[in-house]
């Protein structure tokens, strides 16, 4: 006896988050405490090995007068501007959650590797502080007197930035994302259709109908959303973890000037990754950085991270065009200095009709290069 073919059941919500990690669920979660039906598809990051760093940072990890020069002053001020909404947004939840997410305000440093960087951080200090962003300009000798560092010209210490632990914010995020009702259909997404009517996904399990969607990851979106493409660009892979050598002293939260390696400390320990564009893997190698750093390099253990990062280091956020569409992506190993202001923006783009994304981060602009 031949059994009927049973169709699988669609599932419709008012708006799906397409991604992975800190992005979606953040995403997610500010969707659903406004009161959407949300369902995010794809590995919602909880369980998972934490994806880059847990670094909440005002900008994109170059010089502010740098910056300044390639987009303009008041479009440089609004990066900034949009990081300090992503901290105290970050900030809130932690506070509200009443959880250890490791979370801790003791600023980040840019460092400079060569003497013009450490200049342009010099001079950035003065622009910086006019428009209301509090930070100090150390020399080398202010750096090695307070550090185990030696052979950098110069750092900025951006005094409003902060850390948390990727790992226990994924947790407490997808925690919150179940408890206000959202849903985590199986994936992974084979296939978008977005149109002025709506969006339709296929999943393995069948397929998930939304008014909307947000796809937001610190993944990879390329295939999915083909016209992001001129704007993003395979993100360095390489990560390596090495303990700190005994009454070592470094600074934990750390990108250099020019916008190519970080690095996160704790517990003894130092976690380093490329934050530029697979490219530029060729400057040099994450042992070379290493071995300027008060740290066992022997036994250090050592992965690749596949991602997306955008051409200029700035995130990609936003509605598109003509489509119930939003994204919040290029992030690269750093979605935690962005994510939770991106969720807002992508929030109001879709549930309002309006779009807060400042301009100089928009899915829609031409990228200038800093």
């Amino acid at each position: 006896m031949r059994l009927p073919a049973f169709r699988k059941r669609a599932v419709e919500v008012d708006v799906a988050v397409l991604g992975s990690g800190v992005p979606a669920l953040a995403g997610a979660l500010e969707l659903s405490g406004r009161g959407s039906r949300v369902a995010v598809l794809g590995p919602p990051g909880a369980g998972e090995r934490p994806r880059g760093l847990g670094l909440a940072l005002l900008g994109p990890g170059r010089p502010y007068a740098r910056v300044a020069r390639a987009i303009g002053r008041s479009p440089a001020r609004l990066v900034w501007a949009a990081g300090c909404e992503n901290h105290l947004r970050l900030r809130a939840l932690v506070d509200e959650s009443r959880r250890d997410c490791g979370y801790a305000a003791r600023g980040s440093f840019l460092l400079a590797c060569r003497r013009a960087e450490a200049e342009e951080l010099a001079e950035s200090e003065d622009l910086l502080r006019d428009d209301g962003f509090p930070g100090e300009f150390l020399d080398h000798y202010m750096l090695e007197t307070r550090f185990d560092l030696s052979g950098f010209p110069g750092a900025y210490w951006a005094a409003e930035d902060a850390e948390v632990d990727v790992g226990r914010l994924l947790v407490l995020l997808r925690e919150r994302a179940q408890d206000s009702g959202v849903s985590f259909p199986a994936g992974p997404v084979r296939g978008i259709a977005a149109d002025a009517s709506g969006v339709s996904l296929d999943t393995p399990a069948g397929r998930v109908r939304a008014a909307s969607a947000l796809v937001a990851t610190d993944g990879a979106v390329s295939d999915l959303v083909p016209e992001l493409r001129p704007l993003l660009r395979p993100a360095a892979r390489d990560r390596l973890r090495a303990r700190l050598l005994s009454g070592a002293v470094l600074p934990t939260a750390v990108r250099t000037a020019d916008g190519r390696i970080a690095w996160q400390g704790g517990e003894g320990a130092v976690l380093l990754c490329r934050i530029g564009v697979a490219a530029d893997e060729a400057a040099g190698s994450l042992e070379a950085v290493a071995m300027r750093l008060p740290v066992e390099t022997a036994p250090a253990s050592r992965w690749e991270e596949d991602g997306e990062v955008s051409v200029d280091g700035l995130p990609v956020v936003g509605r598109l065009p003509d489509r119930p569409l939003a994204v919040a992506c290029g992030f690269g190993a750093l979605s935690a200095g962005f994510a939770f202001a991106a969720a807002r923006w992508a929030a109001d783009a879709l549930l309002s009709g309006a779009d807060p994304t400042p301009a100089p981060l928009r899915a829609t602009r031409r990228p200038a290069f800093v």
